[in-house]
């Protein structure tokens, strides 16, 4: 039986310069991809992409508001989407 999401993304309200985490969970652990609209998210300086067995996890560290958009977590043709929105520091 293949995976699919027993706790979904969901929508995410940060500051610019804080950290935000998006985690979801499978019914089992499985590969999975994280998107932004419909483009990969690559990991880097700023992206950590962790999972640990069914528990997964993309965090982005100092966030820009260009950071603001929809992801979603990919596992097969299962899928989980939310809204990151980024407020600028000076619309506090």
């Amino acid at each position: 039986m293949p995976a699919r999401f027993i706790k979904e993304l969901k929508t995410k309200e940060a500051t610019e310069g804080a950290t935000a985490t998006l985690r979801c969970e499978l019914s089992k652990a499985a590969p999975v991809e994280w998107r932004k609209g419909p483009e990969p998210v690559r990991a880097g300086d700023r992206v950590i992409q962790r999972q640990e067995g069914a528990v997964c996890e993309l965090a982005i560290r100092e966030l820009t508001v260009e950071d603001a958009g929809e992801y979603s977590c990919v596992c097969g043709q299962e899928k989980t989407s939310a809204t990151l929105a980024v407020r600028g520091k000076d619309c506090v």
